[in-house]
């Protein structure tokens, strides 16, 4: 079902930043000013989405694993539901340096936490003591906390999608050290950086319901 104007405006992913706050590079993509917030152009962000849409479209005809990344607290839980829903790895809680450009040693990692969780199931796991199990269990909800959503990851991403341009720009730099990797920005207008069109989704990233709405769309 293609998107609308009136969908976008609905979901309040037209709404920016404060003027002031932000970035000229972005003021392409505006439409105007209202009372001092940048209003991002509606038409853009369709446009966007759907060039996002083919992307990950592209990559799973190809084989290609897909990540999404995140540091928004706030949108952590909604975002694992999401990747439940539609069967992309994510990184939901903080996201291990170097996952991009130091891959096999987080692989390693990865595959570490799997060996737990199937011993953890396991009846060797039965016959430790009670305190020897509780150990095991700690160690591997501190794991889990931060590599739960790529424990099924197999190889390294072949398309990175990123929600929140300007708060992830460390893990932007890997991005660009990596460029065989191909990636999606999804950035609010204080984005300071230039990225490729096909490439960037700049709409309202500080909305519950916005970011549903563009991930939504994005994957189904």
């Amino acid at each position: 079902m293609s998107i609308s104007v009136n969908d976008v405006i609905e979901a309040q992913a037209h709404i920016g930043t404060l003027k002031s706050e932000a970035h000229p590079k972005t003021n392409k993509y505006w439409a105007g000013v209202v009372n001092n917030i940048a209003v991002i152009n509606p038409e853009s962000i369709i446009e966007q989405i759907e060039n996002a849409k083919k992307k990950i479209q592209a990559a799973k005809a190809e084989g290609k694993e897909i990540l999404v990344v995140s540091e928004k607290k706030m949108y952590a839980d909604e975002l694992e539901k999401l990747g439940e829903k539609y069967g992309f790895n994510y990184l939901n809680y903080k996201l291990p340096s170097g996952f991009l450009t130091n891959f096999e040693t987080l692989k390693k990692r990865i595959e570490s936490m799997n060996t737990m969780a199937r011993f953890v199931d396991s009846e060797s796991y039965l016959s430790l003591t009670k305190k020897e199990q509780l150990v095991y269990k700690r160690k591997l909800a501190r794991v889990l906390k931060i590599y739960k959503g790529v424990k099924g990851l197999t190889g390294k991403p072949g398309l990175v999608i990123v929600l929140d341009g300007q708060m992830m720009d460390n893990f932007i730099n890997e991005l660009v050290k990596t460029p065989d990797t191909q990636n999606i920005i999804i950035a609010g207008t204080n984005f300071s950086r230039r990225w490729a069109e096909d490439s960037i989704i700049l709409a309202n990233i500080w909305s519950h319901k916005s970011v549903d709405f563009i991930l939504n769309n994005m994957f189904s």
